[in-house]
This record gives structure tokens, C-alpha cells and sequence, in this order.
């Protein structure tokens, strides 16, 4: 498990910052620069005009329901297509100011296309394939067309996804580890490694695990594998016992600038509401296959 971004003269990878059509956070933005800093690598800034949902608009039945409420309204692809455009105006305008802050560190450059939201980020990343991390434009829990599943299952030439809860912010702190499995621990290392040397910060190794005694163990394991490191700490959650709001406190309370975990473990389960944890977290994750 290594969330690798190819540099820019590798040729074989990026981070692909993808957005739909509602309102970008500038936390994820933020990061998916900031992850480009630190590998040296590009930004992909690629706009899906969703495919099926402009073809829907087209069926006689089809009304749309406002998000603040009100009653159900006609639609028609053309206006659809002119609210795909005013969304990516907006957004454009929003990274080009954003990627100022980063200067000429990091190249942005743009792509549109007119497809599905999840075959459009399998065709980007197979372009410039295998090392990719896409980042997504909108803060987590916004309605959106695919599912983090979908996206893991799918898209084979990413190596992590970058997400912002709701309540994320921009901050110094340290870059936090959530390990679960000290086989994990190297690759984990290697990306927090670039990425804390850019921010100017340390890393701390957040052991989590089932019980007490399995905690004991990994933190043996870890701390002869680390050994002495003055930018490393070693934090230790509660034993979780299958609660996963155990592991999302322990991240909150380190204060970290970004946390990089693994999706499908215990911090972050597959195929379970990760909307308590996006709540708790006011950093941005990183999360690895």
C-alpha cells in the first residue's frame, strides 16, 4: 500500500482533481495542490458533465426537486448543460485563485468531458496510468454521483483518494498516520514522509487495533521498526472494539493537517455511513487501498 503520485516528468500519473457540478470545497483543493507539491507532480482539473444525468432530463416525467425544498420543477438537457457551465465557471475561478497561493510549484491544466462521473475518472487515470490520486472537488457528504466503493472498485490506476469532510479546514499540524496493519507501516511512511517535508511538520503513527493487547504488540513491532525519530511520534487510540468513533476522536484530538488511512479497515469501513466520521474529522484524509 503505496499512495505514490507520479512527478511531473515521470509522465505516468498525477493528481486528478475531479468535479461535478456542486459546490467545491476549497479545503479538497487545497490539498489536491498541496499533494502535488509534495510529489512534485501536476493537477488535472477534470470537469463531468454527467452524462445520464443530462439524458434523464430529456424523458417527459423527469422533474427535479430543489435541494432547499419547494415544488418539483420541469427540466430539459439544455438546462442542464447551462448549469453544468455556470458550475465550472465558478469552479475555475475558485482553483485559479487557490492555485496562486502554490505560485508556479504545481502546473493546473483542465479537461472536460461528457460521460459518466466514474468511467470518466477509469478513462483519466488509464491515460497517465498507474500512479494517480484523485481528489474530490466537493466536500464529502455533498449529493454526489458515485460512492467512494465505486470509485475503489473501479478505477484500478489510483493509488488513494483525497476527501474533505463538511467541517475540514486549512491548518498547520502534523500529518497523521492511522495504521492498522504494520505491514502497512513503510509504504504509509513513504507519502507522509513527502507530504509532512513540504508542510514543515512532523508525523504522527496513530496505532489502532481491536483490543489492549493487540495495541501492545503493534506499538513493539512499530517502535523497533521506527526506532528513534525526532519528526515521528507514536499515539496510541483507545482499543476500538468495533466502534469506529473511538479511532475518529484519537484523529481529532491530534489536530492533524491530514491524515492518511486505510479505506476498508476499521478508521474508515467499506459499505458503512462515513458520515460521523466526516463530521468529527477537521482535517482532509488521504485514503489508500
Amino acid at each position: 500500500m503505496t499512495a505514490h503520485v507520479a512527478e511531473s516528468d515521470e509522465a505516468r500519473g498525477r493528481v486528478i482533481l475531479r468535479f461535478s457540478a456542486w459546490k467545491p470545497s476549497d479545503v479538497a483543493i487545497h490539498w489536491a495542490m498541496m499533494v502535488a507539491a509534495a510529489f512534485h507532480s501536476e493537477v488535472e482539473v477534470l470537469f463531468v458533465e454527467d452524462r445520464e444525468r443530462v439524458n434523464f432530463a430529456g424523458f417527459p416525467f423527469a422533474r427535479e426537486i430543489p435541494m432547499r425544498g419547494g415544488p418539483p420543477r420541469s427540466v430539459s438537457p439544455r438546462a442542464i448543460k447551462a448549469e453544468f457551465r455556470r458550475s465550472f465557471a465558478e469552479a475555475r475561478k475558485r482553483i485559479a485563485a487557490l492555485a496562486e497561493a502554490f505560485d508556479e510549484e504545481v502546473k493546473v491544466y483542465e479537461s472536460f468531458v461528457s460521460d459518466d462521473p466514474v468511467q470518466a475518472l477509469v478513462s483519466a487515470c488509464a491515460r497517465r496510468g498507474p500512479w494517480n490520486v484523485i481528489a474530490l472537488a466537493e466536500a464529502f457528504g455533498s449529493p454526489a454521483p458515485c460512492s467512494l466503493d465505486e470509485l475503489f472498485e473501479a478505477v484500478t490506476d489510483a493509488t488513494g483518494i483525497i476527501v474533505a469532510g463538511p467541517n475540514a479546514t486549512v491548518r498547520r499540524g502534523p500529518v497523521v498516520l492511522a495504521v492498522e496493519d504494520t505491514d502497512h507501516l513503510h509504504g504509509m511512511l513513504r507519502a507522509g514522509d513527502r507530504i509532512a517535508a513540504a508542510l514543515g511538520t512532523g508525523i504522527v503513527v496513530l496505532l489502532i487495533a481491536g483490543d489492549e493487547e493487540a495495541l501492545a504488540r503493534m506499538e513493539a513491532e512499530v517502535r523497533l521498526a521506527l526506532g528513534e525519530s525526532p519528526r515521528i511520534e507514536i499515539a496510541r487510540a483507545r482499543a476500538t472494539y468495533g466502534d469506529i468513533g473511538v479511532v475518529a476522536e484519537a484523529m481529532r484530538r491530534l489536530r492533524g493537517s491530514f491524515v492518511i488511512a486505510q479505506y476498508g479497515g476499521t478508521a474508515v469501513p467499506r459499505q458503512r455511513s462515513l458520515r460521523p466520521l466526516m463530521l468529527t474529522l477537521e482535517c482532509p484524509l488521504l485514503l489508500v487501498k
